[in-house]
């Protein structure tokens, strides 16, 4: 179907929900006139205002048990702008949206393989304000990552979920993939500032803990990403989204569903609170940027500029049975950088062959972290129970005046964390025996206030200086 323009469409009304999908929708003489009025104030109609409120609508009303085509017709070649949805539901129907704009109109196609049943259309229903988030967040000027309500679909009536959009930008095409089924859930954007890529496990769901404690391990990475970028001067509209994403991809937390629902955890053991308090609440994942390299030197061609930071975290629960477990988590991350910094602090950096340009200092950064702790059972007694942490940053820095090296140095930075959690962990076994006159309820609750503050001490550090204060810092 063809739609208007996004300008005429404030002036024109038109019967999208009844509409044939692979119908053409001709604009009245008011709408184009609209249209021109609305180009003729701006040059160019900004991406968001034309696809506004139309992905919703084009899922609200599949629950109106309209039919839906079984193929699409081939769209055009040239399109500006175009998001897709694919859906397979859980009796395995596959759903395929697609929203496009092609110079002053939209079109859009929505198909299905077979019939839907009245479930399936309320769960696509309810991907509406998702799809539309998802579409309103690549189109703005700046564009963003919005896939969190599409990441939480129904599981009971879909299978599987994916989204796809190419967004037009002046320095070339923003493009994202978001897939998400039972198992896994995965993310890539890719344009002219870099590539991001964020997945996560879903599969394992014994190490996950409640919403809470995945809030703060999320805000502790969101916030090592941010010194990341600052360090390794990083592309901040790319680490934004990286940040976006990685953000809506883990928040996975379904501990508290469990207890209040009774649901299971087939072939996997439920974790005592001690061993939740050892690990961060998340997913394992895997998540990396990179930023596309230049080359603004052109005298020294070697002196690239570049940014790329990858992080992620591997869990492990292993043993005979759950009194002989042992449960062990390792995060890690590595961020490595290159970029030119005038001599004077604030100075501008203009390289070209001029001798008065070769002026400048040229930074390399090689910094890595992890954190690994390890728990181990006997007999449902915990035996053993360590962490162990490092940070080191390292920073070479070239300095050239007029073309000439003048200096090169390298500035390291390390620290080291190892610590025995037994007696952290063990008291709050058998409760409190410091405290007999209280009752079970302050005992608990004393109880989860030392285990939340653990939680935060098992979280990921990059900054040398950081770690060393949390080492003085822990008892």
């Amino acid at each position: 179907m063809r739609l208007p323009s996004a300008a005429a469409s404030r002036a024109a009304v038109y019967d999208t929900p009844t509409a044939a999908p692979s119908s053409i929708v001709k604009l009245s003489p008011e709408s184009l006139a609209a249209a021109r009025q609305a180009d003729t104030e701006q040059a160019v109609l900004p991406a968001a205002a034309r696809f506004k409120e139309v992905g919703a609508a084009m899922l609200r009303q599949l629950s109106t048990g309209a039919p839906v085509p079984a193929t699409q017709a081939a769209l055009p070649d040239n399109l500006d702008n175009k998001f897709t949805l694919d859906i397979v539901t859980r009796s395995g129907v596959k759903v395929d949206l697609t929203l496009a704009s092609q110079d002053d109109g939209m079109l859009y196609q929505i198909s299905a393989d077979a019939e839907l049943s009245d479930s399936e259309r309320t769960a696509l229903a309810r991907l509406a304000d998702g799809f539309q988030a998802a579409i309103d967040g690549m189109a703005a000027a700046d564009p963003q990552i919005r896939i969190g309500a599409l990441a939480q679909f129904d599981s009971k009536a879909l299978q599987a979920v994916d989204f796809h959009a190419d967004v037009k930008q002046p320095a070339g095409t923003q493009s994202l993939d978001f897939h998400a089924d039972g198992k896994q859930r995965k993310v890539s954007i890719g344009g002219p500032a870099g590539n991001a890529d964020v997945s996560v496990d879903t599969s394992k769901l014994a190490s996950l803990g409640t919403k809470e404690q995945q809030t703060k391990a999320i805000g502790n990475y969101l916030k090592q990403f941010d010194q990341a970028a600052e360090r390794g001067h990083g592309d901040k509209k790319l680490m934004a989204m990286f940040k976006d994403a990685f953000s809506d991809m883990n928040r996975t937390a379904v501990r508290e569903e469990e207890r209040s629902t009774g649901l299971t955890l087939p072939a996997q053991w439920p974790l005592a609170d001690e061993d939740h308090a050892a690990l961060t609440g998340l997913a394992d994942f895997s998540a990396s940027i990179t930023q596309a390299p230049k080359w603004n030197n052109p005298l020294r061609s070697a002196e690239k500029e570049s940014f790329s930071y990858a992080v992620s975290q591997a869990t492990s629960i292993d043993g005979p049975r759950v009194d002989d477990r042992t449960v062990t988590q390792t995060q890690q991350a590595h961020l490595t950088a290159q970029f030119h910094t005038a001599v004077k602090k604030g100075g501008d950096v203009k390289l070209d062959v001029t001798p008065q340009s070769q002026t400048y200092e040229y930074h390399q950064i090689d910094d890595a972290a992890d954190s690994n702790v390890e728990l181990g059972y006997k007999d449902g007694h915990l035996f053993k129970a360590r962490l162990s942490q490092t940070a080191s940053r390292s920073e070479r820095i070239q300095t050239y005046l007029m073309g000439k090296l003048q200096s090169d140095k390298t500035i390291p930075g390390q620290h080291a964390l190892v610590r025995d959690l037994l007696a952290s962990l063990s008291p709050y076994h058998g409760g409190d025996q410091h405290h007999a006159d209280d009752t079970h309820e302050v005992r608990e609750g004393r109880r989860q206030q030392a285990l939340s503050a653990l939680q935060e001490r098992m979280l990921l550090l990059a900054d040398p200086d950081e770690l060393g204060g949390r080492d003085r810092g822990m008892v």
